[in-house]
């Protein structure tokens, strides 16, 4: 079902569109010139009688599109200083009571799901709902830029690099509204828009969603967009893994710029061996690292079982991808420790992966040369993982921003030494803390870990230490 929300991704607000400031719009749905001089009180082409402010506060400025059974104007908010937004009002193209009825249960339930919601930075704000005149209408936050859509015709096919940046910035969308009971339904390219101001990606269209009921296999109505929708949505039956298969198609059509035909064909699907075949399609110059292939494949099962069935499993996998090192080292132990919060296990794998990256655990200990050379896809990987399992308590950057608090330099006294040991809670009463008293829960001070770096061989503990800072500055971290 085509939603007017798509016409929503398709606004680049211009100069131009203030020109309708003076007029009023006649809200008349069937009206062929709606637009009328301010000073009317009846439409010049229908007679419907016209409307300064909906709702005493919106300003109509112009149509941006329609849908099944919706039109979408550009308006201005004149509580808030006539701030840009968008008003959907019902409009709908249906024959008979029951899809009447149905129609308007989507458009109240698109209010109520954005309500739900409440505010999320890639989600349009919901700012009004109500009925005038026997209508009703949807009052949301303007969001001005490009759907994926627009972009990809406008910058060809998408590079993985945009892929997974897109998977970064729209599941923990998914997460969010998945966490709150509702499967969005619709999601694809023109439902995804780029915000101009930030290049943040939104998620919009929540005509379609879905309330997620408490055994998930109620049957209901089927909607959604063909070529994107999975086969039990078109049965009648979400699931959270619905919209990450809806996902997995939107990325592949915008690496191979494959979409459905009118006549229904579709050159990525095979409907003879019912799977996707869209390495086959790739441009020529576009390389598909195997990580990623694995990732998309698993979101494009037809069978809701062999799909990942969560957000987080998505997010695993591509954090595991994110793992990067300059000399193939492997992070996933380092990194299930951390998941886990076995935050002295995490300590002991991290100096072990230290020594084994700078070839020095036959010796045991890190030279103060042997930090300056380490390799900045570790340093940053390592310190990454710390940082994100941790809540940003632990972690060399942590450290180095105490560090450089308490006034750090490679020729720092041993008093500041000894200051910056107890701020991490090394020290206590002005005696170094043995390892084993060390407390290796986050209710330790911000950056005690990682420790066991510091606890082998001395080799000048402030020179190794300001020689670690040094380096996060040279790796830009």
């Amino acid at each position: 079902m085509k939603s007017s929300r798509q016409e929503m991704g398709k606004l680049n607000i211009t100069p131009s569109a203030d020109k309708f400031l003076n007029m009023l719009y006649c809200s008349n749905p069937s009206c062929s010139n709606p637009f009328n001089p301010d000073d009317n009180k009846f439409c010049i082409k229908c007679g419907q009688t016209l409307t300064q402010l909906f709702r005493n506060r919106f300003r109509v400025i112009r149509l941006l599109g329609e849908g099944g059974f919706s039109r979408t104007y550009e308006a201005r908010d004149a509580d808030r200083i006539d701030e840009p937004c968008v008003i959907k009002q019902f409009v709908p193209q249906v024959q008979g009571t029951n899809a009447l009825e149905k129609a308007t249960e989507l458009f109240k339930q698109e209010a109520k799901r954005l309500y739900d919601l409440g505010e999320h930075p890639q989600i349009p704000r919901l700012i009004a709902y109500f009925e005038q005149d026997k209508r009703l209408y949807l009052v949301q936050e303007l969001i001005e830029g490009q759907n994926l859509l627009q972009e990809l015709q406008q910058q060809g096919a998408f590079s993985e690099e945009k892929i997974k940046q897109l998977l970064v910035d729209i599941l923990p969308v998914l997460k969010f509204i998945h966490e709150r009971g509702v499967i969005h339904r619709d999601i694809k390219p023109e439902n995804i828009m780029r915000r101009r101001q930030d290049g943040k990606l939104i998620l919009i269209d929540f005509g379609v969603s879905k309330q997620i009921t408490a055994s998930t296999l109620g049957v209901g109505t089927t909607v959604g967009t063909p070529g994107y929708a999975p086969i039990e949505q078109m049965r009648g039956q979400v699931f959270p893994a619905s919209d990450l298969y809806s996902l997995g198609v939107s990325c592949i059509r915008l690496l191979t710029q494959c979409f459905p035909k009118a006549d229904g064909s579709d050159e990525l699907y095979d409907a003879s061996k019912g799977g996707w075949i869209w390495r086959e399609r790739l441009p020529k110059a576009t390389i598909i690292t195997p990580f990623m292939i694995q990732i998309l494949d698993k979101l494009l099962q037809e069978h809701v079982q062999y799909r990942y069935q969560f957000v987080d499993e998505v997010t695993q996998v591509i954090n595991v991808q994110n793992l990067n090192s300059g000399v193939s080292i492997d992070y996933t132990i380092l990194q299930k420790l951390l998941a886990s919060g076995k935050w002295r296990e995490a300590d002991q794998e991290t100096w072990k992966l230290m020594l084994r990256i700078s070839r020095r655990e036959k010796e045991g200990y890190l030279r103060v040369e042997d930090i300056e050379k380490f390799p900045c896809q570790d340093i940053l990987t390592i310190d990454n993982l710390w940082v994100r399992y941790s809540n940003a308590r632990f972690g060399f950057s942590i450290q180095k921003r105490i560090w450089d608090s308490v006034g750090g330099k490679p020729d720092l006294d041993l008093e500041t030494w000894q200051y910056f040991g107890e701020c991490l809670g090394w020290r206590i009463k002005n005696n170094w803390k043995p390892y084993d008293f060390l407390s290796f829960t986050l209710a330790a001070p911000a950056g005690q870990l990682p420790r066991a770096v510091w606890s082998m061989r001395l080799d000048g503990r402030t020179k190794r230490l300001s020689a670690l800072t040094s380096r996060l500055v040279n790796c830009k971290i």
